[in-house]
């Protein structure tokens, strides 16, 4: 006797003792089973009769897949817009008449590997025939981790980067023009109300004035409007401010942000060890106190903050940018 007809005898067992007794305490004190059992089996004898007592099996749920036809305008519409999400692709083709809802794209693009932006934007590039094998932007994110800049001296290269901090209440948004010093971490930082080419060659003033007399030979600041021009024709205000006061200006590539790497990692240690503390105990009213406490986190920074960077190994920027002077 197989394992399945031992426990259709059992069953039919139960229905002969209830229909002799009829209790169910009795039936299930003389077999060992629990009143759910018998319930359950006893409620399918009276549906189907000795049928009820086989075990059923369970028919597998056919996929619930999208047909092919509304999966290919999903990729059609995921070419079209990469850089739109399952919920916008959703209406777009709800608008052409297409039923369809947001966690069925979202099934669409995962088995086609797109439900990732970044993932699109790369198929967006092999369908041009842009590229054919590892994304560029990857390969060169991959090659800056073991690629530094070559300085030695401070001065040599500050490497400026404007920070959009937010919005202050009574003020408006704030940003904040950030310099880092590659050769020895050392920082200035200076809080503007708007993003412009003033505000670039005052901060340029305000490094140099802080500098303690350190000869500055060139600046590394990205394309923006306030460091630079998009025509070659146009002259721009703060390059020369950087002419006149004999520095060089070099540019990051264009969408590389990691490039000019030491400002925006400075621009992380100021998030993450100022803003997001002091933001959190004190209401500023005005730029002018918020400066005032930034003064004193740079200060800290510079004078008396270990720095872990490759450069100076648990050393303070200010022991190697002023002393430098001193030991020249």
């Amino acid at each position: 006797m197989t394992d399945h007809q031992q426990a259709v005898h059992i069953r039919r067992q139960a229905i002969k003792l209830f229909e002799q007794y009829q209790s169910v305490t009795h039936v299930c004190n003389v077999l060992g089973r629990s009143r759910t059992w018998f319930y359950k089996w006893f409620g399918r004898y009276g549906m189907l009769g000795d049928e009820g007592l086989n075990n059923q099996i369970r028919k597998p749920c056919p996929a619930n897949r999208t047909p092919l036809n509304i999966e290919g305008q999903v990729l059609v519409m995921a070419e079209q817009f990469p850089s739109y999400g399952p919920q916008r692709i959703t209406c777009l083709l709800q608008r052409q008449g297409i039923t369809i809802g947001k966690t069925a794209v979202y099934g669409v693009m995962k088995r086609n590997r797109l439900n990732r932006r970044k993932d699109r934007l790369e198929w967006i590039r092999k369908l041009s025939g842009e590229i054919v094998t590892q994304s560029e932007i990857d390969t060169a994110r991959q090659r800056s981790k073991s690629r530094h800049i070559q300085v030695n001296d401070p001065g040599e290269l500050i490497c400026i980067d404007t920070f959009d901090i937010g919005c202050l209440k009574g003020v408006g948004r704030i940003y904040q023009m950030t310099a880092c010093d590659a050769a020895t971490s050392f920082a200035w930082a200076k809080l503007y109300t708007e993003k412009s080419a003033r505000s670039a060659v005052n901060f340029i003033d305000y490094l140099l004035a802080g500098a303690y007399g350190i000869m500055v030979k060139t600046v590394l600041t990205d394309n923006g409007k306030e460091f630079t021009t998009h025509w070659a024709s146009k002259k721009h205000r703060f390059e020369n401010a950087l002419k006149n006061k004999g520095i060089k200006h070099r540019y990051t590539k264009v969408k590389h942000p990691w490039t000019n790497g030491f400002a925006e990692r400075l621009n992380r240690t100021i998030l993450e060890e100022f803003y997001q503390v002091t933001l959190r105990k004190k209401k500023y009213i005005g730029i002018q106190d918020l400066q005032v406490d930034l003064d004193r986190f740079i200060e800290f920074y510079n004078f008396n903050r270990p720095h872990q960077g490759y450069r100076l190994n648990g050393s303070i920027p200010a022991e190697r940018f002023i002393d430098y002077q001193f030991a020249a």
